[in-house]
């Protein structure tokens, strides 16, 4: 599709998130990723690389981002902490190559600068390993146990997402399901998700949801969890 679209259309730049995307939580092999920047380099079409979620991961091997596999030639890449540790810091980086000049002259005139006491508190943070800690142990464990108390309380026919990174999982439950209706009657359990629709501009994937395991697991998810699973149960009855 994007082959046909870069032959008959202009195209400014291409933007993509290849490792653990929201919502799948899919990552794309190395060899596509390989095919893809030779496409785009044989239509001189940039490639902005959203890594957000790369150091998110549960393997023994960080997945390469485009820019390790073209060393930067055609790639502009931005990642942040956002998403893997503190949102509230708003502290990401970019490795612009020959576009540098011109995002820093973007980045001057829309920011100027970033706070630098966060950055300060972040690299000692960095320091310390704990970052790597809090990532392959906290965070897979969230997964795992957001999906037993899935297993344990949601339909018997709902599928779970088996993401090797990140921190969401996708639900798809059976095709008659609503996950709006959910979504409605959560919300006056005080329970909130993400329903499938918003993941489609045609209102696909009304069957499906997606919950985040981003949250340190307590008691307090782990029944949000379970009170979801009885209102599916529920509705689907």
């Amino acid at each position: 599709m994007l082959s046909r679209l870069l032959d008959t259309k202009p195209v400014a730049a291409c933007v993509l998130s290849s490792n653990f995307n929201n919502p799948l939580g899919s990552a794309m092999a190395e060899i596509d990723k390989k095919l893809l920047l030779k496409l785009l380099k044989r239509h001189d079409v940039p490639l902005i690389e959203d890594d957000v979620y790369g150091d998110i991961y549960f393997s023994s091997d960080r997945p390469k981002p485009f820019i390790a596999l073209d060393g930067g030639e055609n790639t502009i890449y931005c990642s942040s902490f956002s998403k893997s540790l503190a949102p509230g810091y708003r502290i990401g980086w970019i490795v612009a190559g020959l576009h540098a000049q011109k995002v820093l002259e973007h980045k001057l005139a829309f920011s100027l600068c970033s706070p630098s006491l966060p950055q300060v508190a972040l690299a000692e943070f960095l320091a310390s390993g704990a970052y790597d800690t809090h990532l392959r142990r906290i965070l897979d464990e969230n997964l795992a146990r957001m999906t037993h108390a899935i297993e344990a309380s949601f339909p018997g026919d709902t599928k779970v997402s088996r993401p090797s990174g990140g921190f969401v999982l996708w639900l798809e439950l059976p095709k008659r399901f609503d996950s709006r209706a959910l979504f409605d009657e959560a919300l006056k359990q005080g329970i909130c998700f993400a329903p499938g629709d918003v993941f489609s501009a045609s209102r696909r994937f009304r069957n499906c949801l997606r919950l985040s395991a981003a949250y340190e697991w307590n008691g307090r998810i782990e029944d949000g969890i379970r009170r979801l699973g009885r209102l599916a149960n529920t509705l689907l009855a």
